[in-house]
Order: C-alpha cells, then structure tokens, then sequence
C-alpha cells in the first residue's frame, strides 16, 4: 500500500525565517524527525523544503553579529553659560582641549583671534617645554594680552596679523591629523559666558587644509585678500558625509552659505552673532516666500541697527518667519544654519561684508542629519531663552 504525501508548500526565504524564528529551539527534533520520513518516503520535494528550515534554525540560534559602531570621526561641543566668577571655572571646554592638546607627538597648530584660557596657555608651554613645535597665530588687536606675552617668554612664536582686517580663525590642529574648530574663542568668557559651538574632528584631509591655511598666515604671512586659494579639500566625502570647506576671504563664503540656504525645502534655522549679508538674507527670504519656515535667533548686541536682518525681517512681516532676540546669559557668539535639520553651516564666519571681504575666516557646510542633531538641540534651548 502506498502512502502519498501533500505537495511541498512554496514560501520565499523571507518566509522561512520567520517559521524558523516560531519554531525556536524546540522545533528542531521536530524539523529533524520530519526530514528523516521524508526521505524514508522518497519524497525529494518535502527533504529540500525541511532542510532549508533546518538549515534557517541553525543560523537563527546562532547569536546575531553586534551592528558596526559609527564612524568616531567628530565630536560636537556646546557651551553651558552660566558665566560664574573666575575661581569657580573649571571642567570646561578649556580644560577638555587642554587634555587634548597634552597628548601632541610633534606639534600643535593654533589661529586664535582671542586666547587667555589659562589651561590652554598652559599645555601650549607645556608642550614647547617637551620640543614639541608650538605654532601660533592671533590678531594684533589680541597680540599684548597677558597669556600670549607669558607664552613668548616661554619660546613660542607667535605671529600677529596687523592689517585692518581681523585674523578672525578659532581653529587648532594636533599632529596633522585632530582639528578643533567652531565660533568659540579660546578665552574664559568664550567657555564659560557666551554660547558657542566647536567640534573635533579626527580626519587628517581636514587637518591639511587647516593646515594650509596656517602656513599661509604663519609661514608666508599672508593674511585677507593676500591669501592664495589653495585648500587641498575643499569637497570631500567622509563617511558618508558631504562637506565642503573653504577660508575667506580667498573664496567667497556668502555665496556658498546662500547657496545652501537657498536649497532649503522644508525649514531654515538658524543661531547668529551678526547677520547683515544681503546675498545671505536675501535667499533667505526667497524660500520663505516659497513657503519653507524660517526661525532664528540673533545676539541682541547690535541686532537692531537698519542693515541687520532682524530689523529687516521685522519690516517683511512675513507669517511662516520667526526671528527673535537672545536674552540669556553672555553672548549669542553662534555663527550657524541649519537647513531641512540635515545640512549645518558653521565655523568662525559672522554673516556679513567684513567676514567675507577682509577677514581671516573659516566655514564648514555639512550634509549629514546626524551630525545635525546636536545643532538642532541647541538651537531649541536657546529658542527657550529668547525674547519674541
């Protein structure tokens, strides 16, 4: 007598994972003991489908591989200003980059347009006292503060820019390969009183155009309009993430800023210390005429004067924008956009005609929602302290 057995199911793949994932550990005898009858049976299409479950439960039991850590490549920082007395300022920004700074091999590049941070002073002497190459460069109207004179008299170099334009650059680079940068100034009041931004990069093909940039200003003393546009990467791609890097006033940052505010789709964002630039502000408003939702906040330090575009805004009376003052502690020193919460704009660069015709600036534009996040964040806790 001869025994039939009903036609093999069809399922896709997909689906015997998921029978496999039902059936756990305890199916396995079952699934075992079925095979076996069906090839007892001679039933070739039955073997094939319970081997392949079989073989699914294996790999289900096996422990899933832990998913690849992300890129360590940034680490973004904000200030927390509560601006206490001298004494009680301490574990700031400051004294992370100190830490940083104390673990250079060969050397230590800084364009500071203004430095009194003690424990910055002190890591700087630190490392010149090790022979490991301290190179420094700051404005003249900063170049007799009573750190970088303590820091001459310990050996450093450090250059001055004396034009009428500002060495305006808070950047440092460690050993061609770490790269502090943002709005912050390298002072007690810029860690401690005012907001500000600054990231650390690992990416050696960002520290060389920094690099660049400080051999222009320490080595040739090229300084404004006399610096060659010569940025190595200025379009670069790391991990995923588009950038774009450039230095005023070689290149033209307004142009590049209002590129990238004119490509928003949904909203723009945006923390400023000054914002006077019409090609900015005029793109600006371009997309909230088209709709996109505009909100910002300015320093109210001269926020009010008549080429300011919070008095602009003001006369536009538009529904969909939002500009409001800061009133919380120190200074709004923020210099960013963020747009579609998926691109930010930032760096040393205050939106306006001086940073881009005659001052020493540097701007990043980073295509990344993720690396957007934290501005995002900040940006909505200085939205809490604002006056509407």
């Amino acid at each position: 007598m001869s025994q039939s057995t009903p036609p093999a199911p069809k399922t896709t793949n997909g689906g015997r994972k998921k029978v496999a994932a039902r059936l756990g550990a305890s199916g396995a005898v079952l699934i075992v003991i079925l095979l076996v009858t069906s090839l007892m049976l001679g039933d070739s299409a039955w073997g094939q489908v319970l081997q392949e479950l079989a073989n699914t439960l294996l790999a289900a039991e096996q422990p899933a591989e832990p998913p690849s850590p992300a890129p360590d490549w940034y680490d973004i920082y904000f200030t927390d200003p509560t601006c206490p007395p001298q004494e009680e300022r301490q574990g700031g920004l400051d004294f992370l980059i100190a830490d940083d700074l104390l673990r250079a091999k060969k050397q230590v590049d800084i364009a500071a347009f203004d430095l009194d941070a003690e424990p910055i002073i002190n890591a700087l002497i630190s490392l010149e006292e090790q022979g490991i190459t301290v190179r420094a460069v700051t404005d003249e109207d900063n170049g007799d503060l009573s750190g970088i004179r303590r820091m001459r008299r310990h050996g450093i170099s450090v250059v001055e820019d004396k034009r009428r334009g500002l060495m305006h650059n808070k950047f440092i680079v460690i050993d061609d390969d770490i790269l502090w940068t943002g709005s912050m100034n390298f002072t007690s009041n810029g860690v401690y009183c005012n907001n500000n931004n600054i990231v650390r990069f690992q990416s050696p093909e960002l520290a060389a155009n920094y690099l660049a940039e400080m051999s222009e200003m320490y080595d040739q003393r090229l300084f404004g309009p006399d610096s060659p546009a010569n940025t190595p990467n200025p379009e670069l791609t790391l991990h995923g993430s588009k950038i774009f890097n450039e230095f005023a006033p070689e290149t033209r940052l307004v142009t590049a800023v209002a590129r990238a505010v004119a490509s928003a789709e949904d909203e723009i964002l945006f923390l400023t210390f000054a914002f006077t630039s019409k090609e900015i502000g005029e793109a600006m408003l371009g997309r909230a005429d088209a709709g996109v939702q505009v909100r910002g906040v300015f320093e109210s330090v001269g926020s009010e004067n008549e080429f300011s575009y919070y008095s602009i805004v003001g006369r536009e009376d538009l529904p969909n924008v939002d500009v409001r003052q800061d009133a919380g502690v120190g200074l709004m020193h923020h210099k960013v956009f963020i747009i579609d919460r998926s691109t930010v704009i930032f760096g040393s660069f205050n939106f306006t005609d001086s940073a881009n015709r005659k001052n020493d600036e540097n701007l990043l534009i980073i295509h990344d929602p993720a690396f957007a996040a934290p501005f995002v964040q900040e940006f909505e806790r200085i939205w809490q302290q604002t006056r509407p």
